[in-house]
């Protein structure tokens, strides 16, 4: 418990080490986020407070990297080459499309392979899963967290602010032994729709 905030990275861990480090940091108060691909990784997952499974595929990461390769071995090549003609220009740009097609080509056939990809054992252990092959997926759970809790406050702010007025409005005409119509109860739920409809409107920062 107080060894574990003074160190940085931790390695070469078998599962339940993983799990007792995640556990360590859970009883000194810190939140733990715990992102994981396998089933040794089960224990550490469930004991997090947000457990995120990324599904492996070396295949896939592979390709990934033979096409990565390929498109900087063609830019090295353009670099290379003179844009002294329009000849070589319109070389240039026949040669940028040519690469935009196969990356696009690229892209759709490993999004189909990815949605093909079944789920693992770490999935099941883990509120969230991912089908990146990066832990990018971290960021996204952090931002969308963080917008959710931002809504649902200003719901509830909405919310109390609605039910106090109510409260002093009806005691207010209580007091005077009037009671509200239709027309002014219909105009208040409309602004109240109104209210949540511009919540749900809302974008975050960047």
């Amino acid at each position: 418990k107080d060894l574990c905030p003074l160190i940085s990275v931790f390695a070469r861990h078998a599962p339940r080490q993983k799990e007792a480090v995640v556990a360590a940091f859970n009883l000194g108060h810190r939140h733990t986020l715990m992102c994981g691909d396998g089933t040794n990784d089960v224990g550490a997952l469930k004991r997090a407070h947000v457990g995120i499974s990324i599904i492996s595929a070396p295949e896939l990461e592979a390709k990934y990297r033979d096409a990565a390769d390929k498109v900087k071995k063609a830019k090295r090549k353009q670099s290379k080459k003179s844009a002294s003609t329009k000849a070589s220009s319109r070389k240039r740009k026949s040669n940028d499309e040519a690469l935009r097609k196969s990356l696009r080509a690229a892209l759709q056939d490993t999004q189909q392979e990815l949605d093909q990809v079944e789920l693992g054992d770490a999935s099941v252990a883990s509120p969230f899963t991912s089908r990146a092959m990066s832990i990018q997926c971290c960021k996204d759970v952090l931002q969308q967290g963080r917008c959710t809790l931002v809504t649902m406050l200003e719901i509830y702010k909405i919310l109390g602010v609605n039910c106090l007025v109510n409260a002093l409005v009806l005691t207010r005409l209580h007091m005077h032994g009037v009671k509200q119509g239709d027309r002014q109860l219909t105009i208040l739920g409309i602004l109240v729709a109104m209210l949540f409809f511009f919540v749900t409107r809302g974008k975050p920062l960047p």
